[in-house]
């Protein structure tokens, strides 16, 4: 697609390992939100009805692909090509991303991750740490001169109940959801606990961590996922958390490539 300055819809995808979260932006706002399930039994099917209800008869011009699941690349690129005709802008480090990368193998980032580095250089500014809650926990590092020099990946929310569960004999599958004391008085209560409070603990230590790596200067810590506000609930220091911040990035990626001069 050459470069439109009247482009005023846009379909985002960010294909997560659990779930798809979809993105209409409208004038480079974003308006509506869908999900999918990432592995759905018939995904051409359950994409294609996805996008349907996201846009609701809408027209689009065109569409941003962020995954990091590649074996559903060439369905999501079908699915949006048939809504927009054209490809889909993919998000990877061969494009312009806004950030400059420090990194020994820039290929391997994930492509969340570089949305999200980017969102957060616009919306916050330098330097930042980046917190994204899905199936797995990222933190990604932006020096104060607005380039990505790496990060953290630690086990998500879920997999830790799921794994107690799973690798145990007497030990359930549990939700997170629900009240616990100091200590556990069923064991339930003791495994809430133990996932709620105890991740609190490894994000807190974790970013103590990385914010010593800007001596004399307090970086701008920023958060996403779908478990976000749930595990940093208690925690006292100041980040923002925002649901939509990968999205955000990739509007901020469409608009430096296709509206590049």
């Amino acid at each position: 697609m050459k470069a439109n300055r009247s482009v005023s819809s846009l379909i985002l995808v960010d294909v997560g390992n659990t779930s798809c979260t979809l993105g209409l932006a409208i004038n480079g706002q974003i308006r509506r939100i869908g999900r999918v399930p990432t592995h759905a039994l018939n995904p051409l099917r359950a994409y294609q009805d996805a996008v349907a209800k996201l846009l609701r008869n809408r027209h689009v011009q065109d569409s941003v692909l962020c995954s990091v699941v590649p074996g559903k690349d060439r369905s999501w690129i079908r699915v949006l090509r048939n809504f927009t005709g054209n490809r889909p802008l993919q998000v990877s480090t061969q494009i312009n991303l806004g950030i400059d990368i420090r990194y020994p193998h820039p290929e391997t980032i994930g492509a969340d991750r570089l949305a999200n580095a980017a969102a957060v250089i616009e919306q916050l500014g330098t330097p930042a740490i980046v917190a994204d809650f899905g199936t797995a926990l990222t933190f990604d590092v932006i020096a104060p001169d607005g380039a990505y020099v790496g990060g953290v990946i630690a086990p998500g929310l879920p997999l830790m109940t799921h794994y107690l569960a799973e690798r145990t004999a007497l030990l359930p599958q549990i939700t997170l959801q629900g009240r616990y004391g100091r200590y556990g008085r069923s064991t339930v209560e003791a495994m809430r606990i133990g996932a709620m409070v105890g991740y609190r603990g490894m994000v807190r230590e974790i970013l103590h961590h990385l914010m010593q790596s800007f001596p004399g200067s307090r970086p701008h810590l920023a958060a996403t996922g779908g478990y976000a506000t749930q595990a940093l609930k208690g925690l006292t220091l100041s980040i923002q958390i925002d649901p939509h911040l990968t999205l955000k990035g990739l509007v901020r990626i469409h608009r430096l490539n296709r509206f590049a001069p």
